[in-house]
């Protein structure tokens, strides 16, 4: 039972850090014209909710209903992008930018390598040097005509079991959505997963 307890306080915390990708992408300063603010504006993302998952009390964040015995779970994240201002006419004069944003946000030079060094990064910042990380697919597409990441990668902490995650980026001029399934090796939950990701839409 401690054991378990473990390996699921593990998934959680490498779940939740996760959906912080597309801060630290953006801090690489890569040079890129696709610029999200030329995308089209989305109003929500919705999604089923796999059957067997109930809320924690982490907002975003869904575990099993026999967590700690089951540590599967699944996160989701809105992160706002700032608007531009509209500016006054002294606001004008005096030279000031309607971009209240100091970081660009870029969406077509992703890469998989850059995901696996940040994400790599991340996790060894919890736990240490020991840890191996492997991406084991990185796709990018459209999903209901919004630019889109889906990313399956596992990483095995030093004295636990693997774990398996699919990392869901979606992008629009006002809002990035992230969804993170999470399973231990030996939580059997691809099937329902796979239902909820195919559930997953953009408005």
């Amino acid at each position: 039972m401690i054991y378990k307890t473990k390996i699921s306080r593990r998934i959680i915390t490498m779940a939740l850090s996760a959906i912080f990708l597309l801060g630290a992408f953006t801090e690489h300063g890569i040079n890129a014209s696709a610029n999200v603010k030329d995308l089209n504006k989305a109003t929500r993302c919705t999604f089923l909710v796999p059957e067997g998952f109930i809320p924690s009390s982490t907002p975003g964040l869904w575990v099993n209903e026999h967590y700690p015995l089951e540590s599967a779970n699944v996160t989701y994240k809105v992160t706002a992008i700032p608007q531009d201002r509209v500016l006054t006419n002294a606001e004008k004069a005096k030279g000031e930018k309607t971009d209240t944003s100091e970081v660009e946000i870029l969406y077509d030079e992703l890469t998989q390598d850059m995901y696996k060094e940040i994400q790599e990064q991340n996790y060894k910042d919890i736990y240490g040097d020991n840890i191996s990380f492997n991406v084991e697919s990185f796709d990018s597409n459209l999903l209901d005509g919004f630019p889109s990441y889906v990313i399956k990668s596992s990483f095995t902490p030093e004295n636990s079991q693997t774990i398996h995650q699919t990392a869901y980026i979606i992008l629009s001029s006002n809002k990035i959505f992230t969804l993170v399934y999470s399973r231990a090796d030996d939580d059997y939950f691809e099937e329902t997963f796979a239902e909820s990701m195919a559930s997953i839409h953009v408005k």
